[in-house]
């Protein structure tokens, strides 16, 4: 997710820095560009410029935006630094809470160009670019922090349901799959949960879990990793 959130803001003109831990492959980076630039027109604004970073002590003194692993315990220690260094800090995070990391959120969805964002913030002056992103088309959800804000919350629930019907009361997934192609216009969860990612999608599920021990964490997820 971070090179699709750096791809973005570059494209808008802003002088990003980008931290990983391994070098960055600028190719990677570059395609993000282009995929991007093919969907969202840009025509009026000016390309920026990009910084890399491998020592996350270097990024000091920015609005920062982390898109760790949805790894509670990896974010605070990482986010620490950054507020050592005097950054203010945002979490893109999917699944974890405002409680969770005593940070404001903003979260971008996979892929970037759903032009989707849900905003936790207590100074929503503090977020400059938001302006940039309502010209682009981008819909912006005021999220009430909670764990899974309030998209990951509906689909990681709906995704719930639907593989409980399978591994509970032992229905088969071309059942389920005919159901959702006649009365849900063939949305498959199948598709989405590809592009989000199982590793990702059994992580948000146990966060969820966490919060709330009604919910359901699909046995399929853990047998695929």
């Amino acid at each position: 997710m971070g090179k699709q959130i750096s791809a973005l803001f570059y494209l808008l003109g802003h002088e990003i820095g980008v931290y990983n831990k391994s070098k960055l492959n600028i190719y990677e980076f570059e395609k993000q560009i282009k995929l991007l630039q093919r969907k969202i027109d840009f025509s009026n604004f000016n390309a920026g410029k990009i910084n890399i970073y491998q020592h996350i002590e270097d990024l000091k003194n920015s609005l920062t935006i982390e898109s760790l692993n949805e790894d509670l315990n990896l974010k605070k220690e990482i986010m620490q630094i950054l507020r050592d260094n005097n950054n203010i800090v945002f979490s893109n995070s999917s699944s974890l809470s405002m409680d969770d990391l005593n940070c404001d959120f903003i979260h971008f969805f996979n892929t970037i160009y759903i032009k989707l964002i849900e905003l936790c913030d207590s100074n929503l002056e503090r977020f400059t670019p938001l302006k940039d992103l309502k010209k682009l088309g981008f819909h912006i959800i005021c999220s009430k922090g909670n764990r899974g804000a309030l998209a990951n919350l509906l689909l990681f629930n709906e995704i719930s349901s639907f593989f409980k019907i399978i591994e509970k009361y032992d229905y088969n997934f071309k059942e389920c799959q005919t159901v959702y192609d006649l009365l849900y216009e063939k949305r498959n969860l199948l598709n989405i949960i590809d592009t989000i990612g199982i590793e990702l999608c059994n992580k948000i599920c146990k966060n969820l879990k966490e919060d709330d021990e009604n919910f359901y964490h699909p046995k399929i997820f853990k047998k695929a990793l």
